[in-house]
């Protein structure tokens, strides 16, 4: 055990109530939020016709897997603290990530739709925020710049996730099979081109954030973070234009802004080889 694993691995105890609590609870919360607000969430959608009614109930039980395994993942590390194991923060970390991820689009539809407000998955959200820097910078040692720039990458992660769904839902209400009024492809085309690239860009982005924290070899970290900016910037700002100039009959802001611009951010500071290394060194 190094120097490092073994300063993480101290003192457990307190990290591994914590663990279980958010874990258990995150479990628990990911099927009673389903059973509680998917169909009023899904129905008042149906009613004020609105274009996520088709993806929502796809969706919305997706980020609740996601969220479950989240909690699975905790419960794993909550046992970790407790024996002192020095894997239990890397675990740790790799649940609150994708915690933090799973626990945050649901409350869009839900407080969009009006079905629940505010969005309940923030009792999931927030406590995990605060948790994640607790776990980085008290149990991991890590500076707060770090903490703070595994943040920004965390947010690319989720709002080109968001993009992608997005996309999803106009891509669905623009084809001719599903749209009576539509008789060819090409409004749902530049959804078709940049629903996956979108969602890549954010898989990528999401091995980036929990890659500074844990992987050994933060160059290849760096490149990761380099093609899920690159990847973002290439599809979320023509998403966002389009969207933006030509779909809308005036212009108008649109959503899809956000991730780009976010991704925009991070790669400020991956692209400098020397801003990267101050900032995981």
């Amino acid at each position: 055990m190094t120097e490092e694993t073994n300063i993480r691995s101290e003192k457990g105890g307190a990290m591994g109530v914590v663990s279980l609590i958010l874990g258990a609870a995150g479990v628990f919360c990911s099927y009673l939020f389903i059973f509680l607000h998917l169909d009023n969430i899904v129905s008042a959608e149906t009613a004020a016709a609105t274009e996520c009614r088709l993806v929502s109930p796809f969706f919305i039980p997706l980020f609740a897997v996601f969220g479950i395994l989240a909690g699975m993942i905790w419960l794993t590390a909550g046992v970790g603290f407790f024996g002192k194991k020095e894997w239990a923060y890397n675990v740790g970390v790799i649940a609150v990530v994708i915690t933090l991820f799973s626990s945050f689009w649901p409350n869009i539809p839900a407080m969009e739709s009006r079905a629940a407000i505010p969005g309940p998955w923030f009792l999931i959200f927030f406590p995990n925020l605060l948790v994640y820097f607790i776990l980085v910078m008290r149990k991991g040692h890590e500076r707060g710049k770090k903490a703070w720039f595994g943040l920004v990458l965390g947010m690319a992660f989720i709002l080109n996730f968001i993009n992608g769904i997005a996309a999803t839902t106009r891509m669905s209400n623009r084809l001719p099979q599903i749209n009576p009024l539509i008789d060819n492809y090409a409004p749902a085309s530049m959804y078709m081109l940049t629903m996956p690239t979108n969602m890549i860009a954010s898989i990528l982005f999401g091995i980036t954030t929990i890659g500074i924290f844990l992987a050994r070899n933060k160059e290849k970290v760096r490149i990761t973070g380099l093609a899920g900016a690159f990847l973002s910037i290439s599809a979320g700002f023509p998403l966002a234009f389009y969207s933006m100039f030509i779909e809308s009959a005036s212009p108008a802001f649109s959503m899809f802004i956000l991730g780009p611009v976010i991704s925009s951010v991070a790669l400020i500071f991956i692209l400098s080889s020397k801003t990267w290394n101050k900032i995981n060194g």
